[in-house]
């Protein structure tokens, strides 16, 4: 037995010994928060260390090795790790957070807090991609905590002559795409121009997000049919990508009306996905000539849509286009008896259209009004609306939206689409009337009173909480 304690072990034992001592020192100190008393922690585990070339026998090697487990196994009892923030939670309270990873569940219920334009958040360019001669798609990097869902859309802000500019473009690549977002944007005024002429590979493009309540159906079993007109696919398409990705049992149908061949936008890859996913179809309809094999002539009617969609009253049918396509196929459904909770489509027209003309104020963009006069007031005087935060009272003149007045009273109400979608102005009416156009609001929002300044139209004097 005192042999054991005096002679010693071979040096292959004693380098093994080491190797597990220093390899649970290091562990030790991987998991202790640097704080003084908590380092300390440290210094046993350094002594024990040195104790195999200090006590080589092995008996001594044996009970130092017992020692330490022992002495680790207690610093995880007396100092418990605290996980430091994720990048994900870290995230989670930045710009691009969800309402569910940005706040307690206490808190879901208030209102968003508005947003500015420090919530803009500059995402590398990852790669551009022509689409058709007039629309192209810009894949960027996603940052982690990016979550919308299929159907939604960014906000961008680009610098045009020194000025920033704002507008809004759907998503078009599918929630499981991961490591990149991509917006599909048709060349058709300043920002969109200035996007195709200027964004490459390795630019920075400044975006806020997401938005918008036009999304995938999802935790519903009954057929989709997407029906997409134009540059109206972009949101259509990331909805088609989704549904083959999340729910490859659900039947899905994509009708889509273009002009001609040339402006199919992704044209090969609905090609691939017909092919490889029995459940969803493609049928592309061009207006004009010349017609390709398998494609038809005209525009998406009633006789196409009984041809490709067999059970019309129990499909969910999701819209997108130009206004008047789409006022048309919601006219065409009623028709066909599909009920009128079962067709939904994407209220952008305002924006697209503002899009269109830049250099034109952004109320011709949407409905004029003219603000009734308030009672008592002056002849000819406009209502009055007070800003309570801002301390400002100002006369809102004729055809002057919410914003507008308070935007010339110096009051900074944060905005971006200026057409009533994008919800960025969400701003609480305390008092008075005015006359929101806006169906981006839902019912609760309406019902707590709030409204979206850059659609709204004074009916008499009312307050803002702004």
């Amino acid at each position: 037995m005192w042999p054991d304690l005096i002679t010693a072990a071979p040096a292959s034992v004693l380098a093994l010994a080491s190797t597990a001592h220093v390899s649970l020192l290091l562990l030790r100190r991987h998991r202790t928060v640097r704080a003084p008393a908590r380092v300390g922690a440290l210094v046993p585990s350094l002594a024990l260390s040195a104790a195999p070339w200090l006590l080589p026998a092995p008996a001594w090697l044996a009970a130092g090795l017992a020692a330490h487990l022992g002495w680790f196994a207690a610093c995880e009892k007396l100092f418990p790790r605290t996980a430091a923030p994720s990048r994900l939670a870290r995230q989670s309270s930045g710009p691009l957070a969800t309402a569910a990873t940005a706040a307690p569940a206490a808190a879901l219920s208030s209102p968003p807090p508005r947003t500015g334009a420090s919530d803009f958040q500059p995402l590398p360019v990852l790669a551009v991609f022509q689409e058709t001669e007039d629309i192209s798609s810009f894949r960027m990097l996603r940052p982690e905590s990016f979550e919308f869902a299929a159907g939604q859309f960014l906000t961008v802000r680009v610098q045009v002559d020194g000025k920033p500019l704002v507008r809004c473009y759907s998503i078009s690549s599918a929630p499981e795409a991961t490591g990149y977002l991509e917006i599909s944007v048709k060349r058709q005024g300043v920002v969109s121009g200035t996007l195709h002429s200027t964004i490459r590979p390795g630019s920075m493009l400044a975006i806020k997000g997401p938005n918008g309540k036009f999304t995938y159906p999802a935790g519903d079993d009954r057929p989709i049919v997407f029906l997409a007109g134009g540059v109206g696919i972009t949101p259509l398409m990331s909805m088609f990508r989704h549904a083959v990705a999340a729910e490859p049992m659900r039947p899905v149908r994509l009708l889509y009306s273009v002009r001609n061949e040339k402006h199919i936008t992704f044209r090969h890859e609905l090609d691939w996905i017909a092919e490889r996913h029995p459940q969803a179809k493609v049928v592309v309809v061009t207006s004009e000539g010349p017609f390709p094999i398998g494609h038809f002539a005209g525009r998406i009617n009633e006789t196409l849509v009984r041809q490709f969609v067999p059970d019309l009253a129990g499909s969910i049918f999701m819209i997108c286009g130009p206004g008047p396509m789409m006022d048309g196929m919601r006219q065409m459904l009623a028709l066909l008896g599909v009920p009128e909770p079962q067709v939904r489509h994407e209220a952008f027209e305002a924006a697209i259209a503002m899009s269109k003309d830049e250099s034109a104020p952004a109320a011709r963009a949407v409905p004029q009004r003219a603000a009734a006069p308030a009672p008592g007031a002056v002849a000819g005087a406009g209502p009055r609306l007070t800003l309570r935060q801002s301390g400002v009272t100002v006369t809102v003149q004729r055809e002057q939206s919410l914003l507008e007045a308070a935007e010339a009273a110096g009051a900074a109400i944060p905005s971006s689409c200026r057409a009533g979608v994008c919800m960025t102005c969400r701003t609480q009416l305390l008092d008075g009337d005015v006359d929101c156009s806006s169906d981006s609001l839902d019912e609760d929002d309406r019902a707590a009173g709030y409204v979206l300044p850059c659609v709204s139209w004074a009916t008499g004097d009312c307050t803002l909480d702004a």
